[in-house]
């Protein structure tokens, strides 16, 4: 089984006691450093995108792949009641000590509880997986636990818009890839992890095929891979 690199690498830097610096490995043996401090920053650091988009939640929250509380956090200081889930055990216990009042070990298919009012998958959550039908499942699965006239709010990754040649990435069609990765650290080896990176187009078309709604793509006029998404389900 693999290790929860992630989460000790977190949990070892959130206590101060960092025994090496982390590496993010891609399948290709490109390595590069991890960027600790950004899994901790405050809405303040966030980039435009997030604050943009975490302007739309409301209600009862689903924080799915909640890494170390950095999205959770705000959320609960606004008021919010948010389950926080996240696959690494080390990445729930720095943020129960964080002051996460609710978060536990799930993945993000099949979440525990249901009945949300918002979603939230940021920090390229919602790409998990090699394919458009890896999206479609998440979509579907988050559908089953959010409350009719609910919404759901995410950043997607696309191949880079000003370079894409320079983007190592493995080609599924045109405008749909992924890239593989893993956390070591303290030899430790995270699994291996696929990202998919799609087009807002691609990204709209999958949507079409599940039960939410393309509310709005945010940010997709600039330059680089990052945009947001507000989905929303009929009802309500």
């Amino acid at each position: 089984m693999p290790d929860d690199a992630f989460g000790q690498m977190v949990l070892d830097f959130h206590r101060g006691d960092l025994a090496e610096r982390p590496r993010y490995r891609r399948d290709d043996d490109d390595v590069t450093e991890a960027h600790l401090a950004g899994y901790f920053e405050r809405p303040s650091e966030w980039h435009p995108i997030e604050r943009d988009l975490f302007s739309d939640v409301t209600g009862r929250v689903l924080d799915a792949g909640c890494g170390v509380g950095r999205h959770t956090l705000p959320l609960q200081e606004r008021g919010h009641s948010v389950l926080a889930v996240d696959r690494s055990p080390g990445a729930v216990t720095v943020a129960r000590e964080c002051g996460v009042t609710d978060a536990v070990v799930g993945g993000l298919r099949q979440p525990p509880g249901d009945g949300f009012d918002t979603v939230v998958a940021l920090g390229k959550q919602l790409g998990l997986g090699s394919s458009l039908a890896d999206l479609r499942t998440t979509l579907t699965e988050l559908a089953a636990v959010t409350r009719p006239g609910g919404r759901l709010v995410a950043d997607m990754d696309t191949l880079d818009r000003a370079d894409p040649e320079t983007d190592a990435a493995h080609l599924v069609q045109p405008g749909v890839a992924y890239r593989t990765f893993r956390v070591e650290y303290d030899g430790l080896a995270g699994p291996w992890t696929d990202l998919l990176v799609v087009t807002p187009s691609g990204f709209r078309d999958a949507v079409s095929e599940t039960p939410w709604t393309v509310d709005a793509l945010v940010g997709t006029e600039a330059d680089g891979s990052m945009y947001g998404v507000r989905l929303a389900l009929p009802g309500g």
